[in-house]
């Protein structure tokens, strides 16, 4: 960004962009964390009524952490 951009964006929001993006970074890694609980725990109510297998709901736990590592990996590098 320019210094102009960066001038206007912080009259704008009172905030630096690099503090902005750290806000959205967060609030984005604490939804899909979210996310990985409840799936989580509606894959072991499952379990614990006997709709799916432990080997399915190994398979749903594992998938889901698969997709925490790769989204993490694509917006935080």
């Amino acid at each position: 960004m320019t210094d102009e951009q960066i001038t206007a964006f912080r009259a704008g929001s009172s905030a630096k962009p690099a503090e902005m993006n750290t806000v959205l970074l967060g609030l984005l890694c604490a939804g899909l964390f979210v996310w990985a609980a409840w799936v989580c725990l509606r894959s072991y109510r499952a379990f614990a009524c006997g709709t799916i297998s432990l080997k399915q709901l190994g398979s749903i736990v594992a998938r889901t952490m698969l997709l925490l590592l790769v989204c993490f990996w694509l917006v935080l590098s």
